[in-house]
């Protein structure tokens, strides 16, 4: 485990971090009022590199490890964390299918091309009956003679309106038996419904689908697996996400910290007293401890060891940091934090939506207490 970076990966993060002030802070603004995904900034991300860090170089990939990958994320969050989170999203889903899944040669062909972030992604596990319990799910596949014909909807699909293939989840018939799917955007029956508006990161599409007798080569047949692949999928996120919830958290300490010192208030900059500084003092030390579980988590994962238990753990702090850090500025910035469209708005806003994605926090106390349990009977 790493106690302290090497210089390639601190400077992987300072170029991230300066990427994203100069990229996307500027227009994280605009991008969250519009809800739309900036296809200049995606060609930029691209250009720049950021697609693929975590794939095989073979396959057009950067390479990077699990740490270097975090590291990447938590410094494009400083300059918005909805477009951190849309990279990684598509990234991880174009590894997963480079990596994890014994691939049809139909699929490896298209791998290449998702590895560049030139054919977007999505991801279609959850649905309103399903929530945190994927197997909940009302969706179903009939394997037929000429492939899996798809029926039912799945919501929270994030990268939703922009994505060209989906990764899509369903019941096969079975008892506790899943599929995992590819499915293009374009095929008959399936349906890209309305894009739910959130409370932060809009700057990617989250809506539903609808699939009607959606007929899928078995070509794109991902995995017979599904359910244990979903969660596999999740740990990685749990990862990653995290990460970005430092990056979110600790742009929200560096603009409280600017605005206190350069704002008076009875005759002098609010940061010349000790309540504040004792305050983001604090938040620091706070933002300091995620920092280093995420990395942490990054580098278990990275040794080959089973993640799932320091990924929940990882999942739960970090987001949970992030809320509490960004509140905590955000009462220091007076009426401006409740203003839609200031920046310490979108930090509150970023943090708390990750609480929820990827599995909320409940969800994370549940894997974390049952190890608890276990470790106590025996």
């Amino acid at each position: 485990m790493p106690v302290l970076l090497t210089d390639k990966e601190r400077a992987l993060f300072a170029h991230a971090k300066e990427f994203s002030l100069a990229n996307f802070a500027p227009y994280a603004a605009q991008w969250e009022e519009a809800r739309s995904l900036p296809a200049e900034t995606v060609e930029l991300v691209r250009k720049n590199g950021f697609f693929g860090i975590g794939s095989p170089v073979e396959l057009g990939g950067g390479g990077y490890s699990y740490l270097e990958t975090a590291l990447t994320y938590e410094g494009l969050a400083h300059g918005d964390g909805g477009f951190a989170f849309f990279v990684q999203l598509h990234n991880n889903i174009a590894f997963e299918l480079a990596t994890f899944y014994e691939t049809t040669d139909t699929v490896k062909k298209l791998v290449p091309e998702m590895v560049r972030g030139e054919k977007l992604t999505a991801f279609a596990l959850t649905d309103d009956d399903g929530g945190s319990d994927p197997f909940a799910t009302t969706a179903y596949a009939e394997e037929r003679d000429d492939g899996f014909h798809l029926f039912g909807e799945k919501s929270w699909v994030s990268n939703s309106v922009n994505a060209e293939y989906f990764s899509v989840f369903v019941k096969d018939g079975t008892p506790k038996g899943m599929v995992m799917l590819l499915v293009h955007c374009d095929t008959p029956g399936f349906e890209v419904k309305e894009d739910i508006r959130r409370i932060g990161g809009n700057v990617m599409s989250c809506g539903r689908i609808k699939m009607d007798d959606v007929v899928v080569s078995k070509d794109f047949l991902l995995s017979r697996k599904g359910f244990k692949e979903a969660l596999r999928a999740i740990d990685v996120a749990r990862i990653f996400v995290p990460a970005i919830a430092v990056g979110v958290a600790q742009r929200a300490i560096d603009i409280t910290a600017k605005h206190l010192a350069t704002r008076c208030s009875f005759g002098t900059p609010i940061l010349n007293n000790q309540a504040p500084q004792f305050e983001l003092a604090e938040l620091t030390a706070e933002v300091e401890a995620a920092r280093w579980l995420a990395y942490h988590t990054a580098s278990v994962k990275d040794s080959g060891a089973n993640v799932s238990l320091m990924a929940a753990k990882n999942k739960l702090f970090g987001p949970d940091m992030a809320l509490r850090v960004t509140t905590r500025c955000g009462q220091w910035f007076g009426a401006k934090s409740c203003e839609y469209d200031s920046e310490i708005t979108r930090c509150i806003n970023m943090a708390r939506t990750m609480k929820i994605l990827d599995g909320s926090t409940e969800m994370q106390k549940i894997v974390i207490g049952r190890e608890i349990e276990k470790n106590a009977r025996a």
